[in-house]
């Protein structure tokens, strides 16, 4: 209290605010740090067309130079080669063809190399450099342009002698022959002027670029003991500054750790004074306005997934509220002959097995990081996709509805003595849809009561599919754009085209299988039979479909899609389906 009485009287003294002492502060800090900067950029600056030059002029020379050695030895080479293949001893037009070709590619480059060298010392030389650099660079810039035309000249003289031809020796391809080798030789002889010249200029530089590093190394001590001078004597200001207002701010600091660790209920009295008064106030509302929000999360979490209450509460609340139409995978799932099971059951029993069941169901598609969008009584709508779904959302669904056989072979086992019966307990399967495309998500209901949740024909889909894995005695049924997203990874097995009840455009489904890698062959191999029938029974050919499906049955005795079919096709050889059947069933079952 009187540290804070003291700081008090010393601002109504001076009649300074806060504000005004941070800004006092902070402009002698950077007056301290700007002279120091100053002069560590008069000192560099001495040194830096030293650093400059060898940056800019010696080091890319020496990478052009190297260049133009690699691709001038490049195109040597091919010249000897074209004239070696195509000579009368291997006599091979093809190959010597081919090295032609690298011939003028190289040729090319060596030209392209020679442009760029000359741009470049014409660039630095428009820099105004130093006197005895700009002779340097004159004489090596008249060495460049030699080397241009006798490079120039030996092309077109291989280039004349590549077009007569070698495989027949004659006086003027032994002529041709000799004037390639001159012109050769006198580009070898400018290549090594010019080298020479760079050279030169490297060495010249070399002493002045030992005595830029000394005079780098002294500046930069210099600069060190600057700063060093400049921090100490920012330190002490700034412990001058601070000390009296560090008994002010420890209570703030002291409430803010409290936040930190969890404690909402923490309460922070308003300080008398300044702009501390202001702060802790606004810390104040901030802690009442997250005590607020963590009540409400902590409330609807258990109702609505913990991400949608985020964004509700969130800044994008209105744009989700207003719905928006996005992409995303839909999953129903539900527990068979579940009317039949629970008249079986105790309520008791009824309310555990389906707290079990739900949680079971729960966990994969919040490993998966779906979103649970309700429950319908046994059964579990939920979705992937954007804003929730990080990552492929399709294949997410995918995994977690193929986890689901794991969680049900898991309530299986625990029913006994969850249910408490040592006999008798009921057989419980799960039945899941899956299907992807477009859906609105937003807020649907009244002013005074709402929902957020998806709708769309997506949804429906996934519900049909669902219940239509009573009608193919399967597990795990998905629609077309589903598989398509996720074939890399998926086994899947292609069961029908469904139409279903309400809809009036059919559907491909298909039967999710696992993982690639985790399907045992046998599994692939009845798959790839009864994808074989499909086709025949698709195409009328009714003799090939049965074969197919009874070798379906055979290597998965008890597959109720190959029964399905093979009693269909008893029907339809019997019946045949009309001209225009396009292997399409109406599915009567929602």
């Amino acid at each position: 209290m009187a540290d804070d009485a003291a700081d008090q009287g010393l601002s109504t003294r001076r009649g300074l605010s806060m504000g005004q002492k941070y800004i006092g502060l902070s402009v002698t800090l950077l007056a301290l740090m700007l002279a120091a900067a100053v002069y560590s950029f008069v000192q560099a600056n001495s040194a830096s067309d030293e650093t400059r030059l060898l940056a800019e002029v010696i080091e890319p020379l020496d990478h052009e130079l190297n260049d133009l050695a690699q691709n001038a030895s490049g195109e040597a080479l091919s010249v000897e080669r074209a004239l070696r293949y195509g000579g009368p001893q291997i006599n091979d037009p093809a190959r010597a063809g081919e090295q032609a070709s690298r011939f003028a590619t190289f040729s090319g480059r060596v030209g392209t190399d020679l442009s760029r060298l000359a741009r470049h010392i014409a660039a630095y030389q428009a820099t105004a450099p130093r006197t005895d650099i700009a002779v340097a660079l004159s004489r090596l810039d008249l060495e460049v342009q030699a080397v241009k035309r006798e490079h120039r000249r030996y092309n077109a003289s291989v280039t004349a002698l590549l077009r007569a031809g070698t495989g027949k020796p004659s006086a003027a391809i032994r002529e041709l022959e000799a004037h390639a080798q001159q012109q050769e030789t006198a580009l070898i002889a400018a290549i090594e002027r010019m080298t020479l010249e760079a050279q030169t200029l490297a060495v010249a530089n070399e002493a002045r670029a030992s005595r830029t590093m000394s005079r780098s190394l002294l500046v930069s001590r210099e600069n060190l003991v600057l700063a060093i001078a400049a921090f100490l004597a920012g330190s002490l200001l700034s412990f001058l500054f601070t000390r009296r207002m560090v008994g002010r701010v420890h209570r703030l600091i002291r409430g803010t750790q409290e936040v930190r660790r969890g404690n909402l209920e923490v309460s922070l009295p308003a300080v008398a004074g300044d702009e501390i008064e202001q702060l802790t106030n606004a810390f104040a509302e901030m802690i009442g306005e997250l005590r607020s929000k963590a009540a409400m999360r902590q409330t609807f979490g258990h109702y609505m997934d913990p991400r949608v209450v985020d964004r509700l509460l969130g800044d994008d609340r209105a744009l989700l509220e207003a719905g928006e139409r996005r992409t995303m995978t839909v999953f129903f799932s539900d527990l068979q002959e579940f009317s039949a099971i629970s008249e079986t059951l105790t309520p008791t029993s009824l309310v555990k097995l389906i707290n079990r069941h739900l949680s079971l169901v729960s966990e994969p598609i919040r490993e998966h990081q779906g979103v649970i969008d309700k429950y319908i009584g046994d059964g579990v709508m939920a979705y992937w996709g954007e804003p929730f779904t990080q990552g492929d959302h399709v294949l997410n669904a995918c995994r977690a509805a193929l986890a689901q056989r794991r969680q049900a072979d898991m309530l299986r086992a625990e029913l006994p003595e969850l249910l408490g019966l040592r006999r008798g307990a009921p057989d419980v399967h799960v039945r899941i849809g899956l299907a992807t495309g477009d859906v609105v998500v937003g807020s649907i209901g009244s002013p005074t009561s709402k929902s957020f949740t998806i709708m769309g024909d997506t949804v429906n889909i996934a519900s049909r599919l669902e219940g239509a894995n009573k009608a193919y005695g399967t597990m795990i049924l998905a629609d077309e754009a589903t598989i398509d997203c996720v074939r890399p990874q998926i086994e899947a097995r292609e069961l029908d085209i469904m139409a279903a009840v309400g809809k009036s455009e059919p559907v491909r489904i298909f039967e999710l299988l696992g993982e690639r890698g985790d399907v045992e062959p046998g599994v692939l191999e009845s798959r790839d039979a009864f994808e074989a029938g499909l086709a025949a029974y698709r195409a009328g050919d009714w003799e090939t479909a049965t074969a197919r499906f009874g070798e379906c049955g055979r290597l998965a005795p008890g597959d109720v899609p190959a029964r399905l079919f093979l009693e269909r096709v008893r029907v339809f050889r019997a019946t045949p389906p009309g001209p225009d059947w396009a292997g399409v069933w109406v599915n009567q079952v929602k």
